[in-house]
């Protein structure tokens, strides 16, 4: 899901990125370069710092229309670093300790470290997403054969207008698959409907294509695949795939994958990304978020 994939956890510890400045190994508290902006800004006259080093790692400031907001933001940053020296200066003194209360289900006879309903939570979480990589893997890879090495048949859709207004289909070979990312996240409860889930909530299927000297992802359609012919049956697969809006979409596979990824990627169940739902959440924040109602989809 986005909200894992963005935060770093899947790749290791991110380093951090000033929220001023843009520039990576520091952040606004500590940044640099505040106070040679804030200096700009309010000598007499003000003037526009258009030789600062901000503008290096954050190029937009230099648009006129954004010096207004450049200012706003030196200044919120220079107060931040105000309030940081004062804390630091000032001697620590002792506050009686709050009562615990968990952060997740909000008792107060414990915390998330101790947690059963927040425990409970990532185990049903776990076991949900293994119920859809199950049936994921049923229909693109037992099925259809979509795995690294595939021959599909796409359409690259053409415009309204002019030349290329026609429809045109090309054979590709699926280079690569984000496996490691997907979830059940990549689906919806409702699949008729727009889903207006948080977009941190969801996660697209890449399939990556060779297409002679280019590279595409394919789309599946809003509509993606269902895991039963059945009415009452009917679950969603894919909601999002690809991440461009003129990506090519999937009409067929002409040749399935030779080299098919392992069922013990099932049995993993994304179980990091699972934990991490609850790592600064509440239970309340996911049910509004209807993480909850998904989890449950899929159970």
């Amino acid at each position: 899901m986005n909200i894992y994939n963005e935060s770093g956890s899947s790749q290791g510890r991110t380093e951090p990125k000033c929220s001023y400045c843009r520039a990576k190994g520091h952040n606004a508290t500590n940044c640099p370069r505040v106070d040679e902006d804030y200096a700009y800004f309010t000598q007499t006259p003000p003037a526009i710092p258009m030789h600062s080093q901000t503008l290096q790692t954050n190029h937009w400031f230099g648009q006129p229309r954004y010096w207004g907001e450049w200012y706003h933001k030196c200044k919120d940053a220079r107060e931040k670093q105000q309030i940081a020296k004062a804390k630091a200066s000032s001697s620590p003194t002792r506050s009686a300790r709050a009562a615990p209360k968990c952060g997740f289900c909000g008792s107060l006879e414990h915390n998330r470290r101790n947690c059963q309903a927040m425990d409970k939570y990532v185990l049903d979480a776990i076991e949900a997403n293994r119920n859809w990589r199950r049936a994921f893997y049923q229909k693109f890879v037992t099925e259809l054969g979509i795995s690294e090495g595939a021959l599909l048949n796409i359409k690259q859709r053409g415009s309204r207008y002019g030349s290329d207004s026609e429809d045109k289909e090309f054979i590709g070979v699926v280079t690569a698959v984000n496996w490691e990312e997907l979830s059940l996240f990549c689906s919806t409860r409702d699949i008729s409907r727009y889903c207006y889930r948080n977009s941190q909530y969801k996660q697209n299927l890449i399939i990556t294509v060779q297409l002679g000297n280019e590279t595409k992802q394919v789309s599946f359609g809003d509509q993606g695949f269902m895991t039963s012919e059945l009415a009452l049956e009917m679950k969603n697969l894919v909601k999002f795939s690809a991440q461009r809006w003129n990506s090519p979409e999937f009409v067929s596979v002409l040749s399935p994958s030779e080299t098919p990824i392992g069922e013990e990627w099932i049995a993993e169940g994304h179980a990091k990304a699972m934990a991490f739902l609850t790592k600064k959440r509440s239970q309340a924040k996911l049910d509004d978020e209807e993480v909850t109602a998904l989890i449950k989809h899929w159970l």
